[in-house]
């Protein structure tokens, strides 16, 4: 019986569908208590929801869907999202497409001739290993579905089937052009492998596929990349490091080999991709060399970035890898005796891989979490309920995903960051939008480690970028905004600002341009507190001050942080009214309160946060004492934000 034809073991079944369930389930979670941390689901659902109404520049990243990179598999799914155009649709086509691996790697392990336990472990492999998942998990990429797609051009392959092996090849070519010179050199170990095949053989099979890899890499870089990114987006950054200039980067290839041996070195040994790759498998790929030369232009992309990323679990990145060290790993069994045994092991290795590399440990560190997410949730959709699907708006990243199906949407990262992506070259917003959430607890979004939120910043003698909290007030301050405050998320609308308060504490000058003329604190039901802030300012504002109360017992200290203060706010007076409402986790007894007023930017830079630290505080001013007894400080869950 042809291999194809023979039914997939009933464990195999099972596998895959716990394993789509398990990863549906985490990534719905994620999406639905606002975890994702960065825009690629968002990006893609703006595109497609675009493009099914006849536009193409999509505003997150200010590119058509193919400037950011050549990925045409995406207008495929486009039937799909029309029909069911849920941010979550693109999701569920990428958990599926995973699933099918270990039913393609079981036919290709019958066709090679493997043991039938042998063959069975090492397809179930494909999902053990802890690659999988975490690409699985992490939001939607295109490139993902390289995974699938390659086990099947590999299996279409190995049977001759030459019609499925272009429909599979021009699958794969289209997930991004990076598969191109992965293509490329497939063909090429092919062609070294049917050297005793005539020639017709060797254009029809490796010759003709090769030319068109190559051909499709030409016109993306040539063509497509310069017309449709315009700039945008500059990938050539990530290695900048090894030059300053394509050409530059090639010389020192030669000149300079030790710039790529030390971002080699660094990426293997402070990343984990390759070893999360190839301890699963036993190291077995090692055996097959030809496929690390397949594989060679994906690892150089990754290894040599100075982005530490592109060289470790927990993105999209080492989706292409997994089939390629899978397919290695399965040629070396098929060469070695005891091949059920080493399967056994193979499984063993990546189960245990997973504890070592894998996700495992972080969704176990979740479940503790699971209520104060439930919780959070709830509060944080009813904040963005209300916005008008024609709106145009400015969000946080977890946020973006969540708001995608509209025209006009701007990643808050962007306006933090005040350069563009991947590039040194000064971003410019788009005009002042009608929503901007703010959620100053995202540290996808307020990340020193990425670059989004910085200080002030000399690029050299005559360019500085301003802090990114003055960026945002720049974006901010065009326009009047009613702000919906509660903990850390801040949701402007345009409007009028809150309403002046009488104040009678005396003021407390921050520096010359800010005074804060009074803070007043009431609790409006158990369970929280109101803090209205009346602030003066005059001039071009040097400070920025983050607000954080803290409750302390004499024994902790339990901080909660409302962020930038006023950051909309323009010369002259102006009130803010915000909400806090405690978690139910904090225990009941008697408090003091204080308010701490700190430089937001520098902290995150120097990673001196307070009320521990106290290098960046501006003021602390201390505002009496607050009982919570038990019972009270469950918070109404239907308790509005700030007014």
């Amino acid at each position: 019986m042809l291999a194809e034809k023979r039914p997939h073991p009933r464990l195999i079944v099972w596998v895959a569908l716990l394993f789509v369930a398990l990863a549906f389930t985490v990534s719905w979670w994620h999406w639905w208590t606002f975890q994702y941390g960065t825009f690629d689901l968002a990006f893609y659902v703006q595109a497609l929801w675009l493009a099914l109404r006849g536009k193409w520049m999509v505003s997150l990243l200010n590119v058509p869907l193919m400037g950011n990179h050549a990925e045409p598999i995406v207008f495929l799914l486009a039937p799909i999202f029309a029909v069911c155009p849920h941010p979550m649709t693109l999701v569920a086509v990428q958990t599926l497409a995973f699933g099918t691996m270990p039913f393609t790697a079981w036919r290709i392990g019958q066709r090679m001739g493997l043991e039938r336990r042998a063959a069975l472990l090492l397809a179930l492999a494909t999902l053990l290993t802890p690659a999988s998942l975490s690409v699985a998990i992490h939001e939607f990429h295109p490139e993902a579905l390289a995974a699938p797609l390659l086990l099947l051009l590999i299996e279409a392959r190995l049977a001759e089937r030459r019609g499925w092996f272009w429909v599979w090849f021009l699958a794969v070519l289209s997930v991004k052009e990076n598969m191109a010179p992965v293509l490329v050199a497939f063909c090429a170990i092919w062609v070294l492998g049917d050297r005793k095949r005539d020639r017709a053989w060797q254009i029809r099979w490796n010759l003709a596929p090769m030319f068109t890899a190559a051909a499709w890499l030409l016109v993306c870089a040539k063509v497509i990349g310069p017309s449709l990114n315009a700039g945008n987006v500059d990938y050539l950054q990530l290695y900048g490091h090894l030059g300053a200039s394509g050409g530059d980067i090639l010389r020192n290839f030669f000149t300079e080999p030790s710039r790529a041996f030390h971002a080699l070195r660094e990426a293997l040994t402070k990343g984990n991709m390759v070893w999360a790759l190839l301890v699963p498998f036993l190291c077995l790929p090692v055996l097959r060399p030809r496929w690390f030369l397949v594989a060679s232009p994906i690892l150089l992309q990754h290894l040599l970035s100075w982005r530490y990323t592109e060289w470790s679990l927990g993105a999209h990145y080492p989706a292409p890898l997994i089939p390629l060290f899978w397919i290695a790993a399965a040629e070396a069994l098929q060469r070695l005796r005891w091949q059920g045994e080493i399967a056994v092991g193979v499984v063993a290795a990546c189960l245990l891989a997973n504890v070592r590399w894998g996700a495992a440990p972080e969704l176990v560190a979740e479940f503790p979490t699971l209520g104060t997410r439930m919780e959070e949730r709830e509060w944080k959709a009813a904040m963005i309920q209300g916005i008008a699907d024609d709106a145009s708006v400015a969000a946080s990243l977890p946020y973006l995903p969540h708001l995608a199906k509209r025209e006009h949407l701007v990643s808050l990262h962007h306006i933090l960051k005040g350069l563009k992506t991947l590039s040194s070259t000064a971003y410019t917003p788009p005009p002042t939008g009608d929503v901007a959430i703010i959620d100053y607890a995202d540290t996808m979004t307020f990340s020193k480690e990425a670059g989004y939120y910085h200080p002030k910043v000399q690029i050299d003698p005559t360019h500085a970028i301003p802090s990114s909290d003055e960026l945002l007030h720049e974006y901010l301050s065009p326009v009047k905004w009613r702000a919906d405050q509660r903990n850390e998320l801040t949701v402007l609308k345009r409007g009028q600002p809150a309403p002046p308060f009488s104040t009678h504490s005396a003021p407390v000058k921050i520096d010359e341009q800010t005074t804060l003329n009074a803070i007043e604190i009431t609790q409006p039901f158990p369970g929280a507190l109101r803090t209205r802030l009346a602030w003066n300012f005059s001039g071009a504002r040097t400070h920025y001050p983050w607000l954080m109360l803290v409750l302390s017992n004499g024994k902790h200290l339990y901080p909660f942080i409302k962020g930038e203060c006023a950051p909309e706010a323009n010369d002259g007076p102006y009130y803010e009214d915000w909400s806090l409402v405690f978690p139910t986790g904090i225990p009941a007894g008697y408090y003091s309160l204080f308010a701490v007023l700190y430089d937001g930017s520098d902290a995150a830079w120097y990673e001196r946060f307070p009320p521990d630290d106290k290098m960046f505080i501006l003021a602390n001013l201390p505002l009496g004492s607050l009982t919570i007894k038990p019972g009270e400080f469950a918070p109404d869950r239907h308790a509005p934000g700030g007014h």
